[in-house]
């Protein structure tokens, strides 16, 4: 018999190999596509202290790019851009709402923004042409914005707060913030119908403050003063504007009269027997000419008065109103809320930033406004940023390509654009006259703050991860 066969002994089964460790950072996800810059058609408020007919920048720059013929006999106040539902933008050509296309696109507004924002646009970009006063006003902090939302939704429509800045596009007059006590002081001694609905007790104790004495005897005893004048009777205040009426009438027969007195002449044509004619000798007047701009915080009293802006703001629409206007007048809430500080506000000229190009900065993180002046020929490469713009051609006209755009898309004046986070813009004029353009951002300080955070953040996961390693 043969020798049994040996078959060879099977492999054993391979083991899995170790998975060595990945002492790499976790890498950042690709950044999305994002879409070039999207035409918007923009919403038109018709105020009636508005501009009326051709008149009316806002009308003018509305209609520009449209079949929509300006109505002459209407008032054309505001041009809205942006996401608040009050006059929410839309995308064009379809139509659909901004806030509803950013709903579906969050990248366009950059990581941090959309984080913060809780996926909306954080500013509201305005055009305002102003014929008449509006009114004596301020808006709520974030706390008292939200506490009024709660309490009267209806006429506080959302809980946010309005820090806002205006920027002279033409000669522009306004009301801001109290005088200074010298002034108040001149006031009450020269301007008996104010002193006598203040009441001898809160006028002798404004009269008796140092100049520069400050704290919190001026504030308590301005605003003491203030609240006795918003609050006295209709009768009262009635007989009061018209003895100084009548008095300044008489006077200007036989000297001139001051420019707050004939602005008071002005107030009291437009809004007779209002208590607000008498509350504006008590502010500050505020002559800004074109590219000059004001920052309005919140709980400061204002009111414009004439002439057109650029304005810019946080989004909302919460107004506090108590004079001169038809409007509600919600005069304890205005009185309780103010700071009663007396500083003549600072005009604001904006900074250059690259040829042809201004920044005007405010101190708070929603928004910031870019100027550009590009005269024919010139062009002007706008760097991209972390975070959502506005663009809005004012005068002239150009060309607008993106780093996404294969083509470059004309931009004349009316056209408004919404360009994405992360978008290279540049601007090119043509034709015979410069082009003017403004841009609304979100705050390049505050967009370096949450670059700056998440940084930190990344760099700390990355941290843990060689540490794990």
């Amino acid at each position: 018999m043969g020798a049994p066969s040996t078959a060879p002994a099977p492999s054993p089964p391979a083991l899995p190999e170790a998975s060595a460790p990945d002492d790499r950072a976790p890498p950042e996800p690709a950044a999305p596509e994002l879409p070039p810059p999207l035409r918007l058609r923009c919403g038109v408020q018709q105020y009636e202290w508005g501009r009326r007919g051709a008149a009316s920048l806002v009308a003018r720059l509305s209609t520009a790019d449209s079949a929509a013929e300006i109505d002459e006999a209407r008032p054309y106040a505001e041009l809205w851009m942006g996401t608040h539902p009050a006059a929410p933008s839309a995308v064009l050509p379809g139509g659909e709402p901004l806030g509803a296309w950013l709903a579906r696109n969050p990248a366009a507004l950059g990581p941090a923004v959309a984080a913060r924002w809780a996926g909306d646009l954080p500013f509201l970009f305005k055009v305002l042409s102003v014929a008449k006063p509006l009114s004596i006003q301020a808006h709520p902090d974030k706390g008292l914005a939200e506490l009024l939302h709660a309490m009267r939704p209806a006429t506080y429509r959302d809980a946010n707060h309005k820090p806002e800045m205006a920027i002279a596009v033409t000669d522009f007059r306004a009301l801001f913030g109290f005088a200074g006590i010298q002034e108040l002081k001149d006031v009450i001694r020269t301007v008996p119908e104010v002193g006598g609905l203040i009441g001898h007790e809160d006028a002798d104790k404004l009269m008796t403050v140092k100049e520069y004495h400050g704290g919190n005897d001026v504030k308590s005893s301005l605003q003491s003063a203030f609240a006795k004048l918003m609050t006295a009777s209709k009768e009262a205040v009635s007989e009061a504007v018209n003895k100084l009426k009548g008095r300044l009438n008489d006077e200007s027969k036989i000297r001139t009269l001051t420019e707050k007195e004939e602005l008071v002449l002005s107030l009291e044509r437009q809004y007779p027997e209002d208590v607000g004619v008498l509350a504006a000798l008590l502010f500050n007047y505020v002559k800004l000419s074109p590219g000059e701009a004001i920052y309005i915080g919140a709980n400061e009293p204002h009111a414009y008065l004439s002439g057109e802006c650029i304005e810019c703001m946080a989004t909302s629409d919460n107004v506090v109103r108590a004079g001169l206007t038809p409007k509600y007048r919600d005069v304890q809430t205005l009185c309780s809320m103010l700071t009663y500080k007396q500083i003549f506000p600072e005009i604001l000229g904006g900074v250059p930033v690259q040829p042809y190009v201004r920044r005007y900065t405010p101190p708070t993180d929603e928004f910031e406004v870019d100027c550009c002046l590009l005269p024919p020929g010139e062009v002007v490469v706008m760097p991209p940023v972390p975070g959502p713009s506005i663009f809005l051609v004012m005068t002239g006209e150009g060309e607008v390509q993106a780093d996404s755009m294969s083509d470059g898309e004309k931009a004349k004046e009316g056209d408004v654009f919404f360009v994405p986070a992360h978008t290279e813009v540049r601007l090119s004029a043509s034709g015979h006259v410069s082009m003017q353009l403004y841009r609304a951002g979100v705050n390049s300080r505050a967009l370096h703050a949450c670059n700056a955070a998440a940084a930190g953040k990344r760099s700390q996961l990355q941290n843990i991860c060689e540490m794990a390693s």
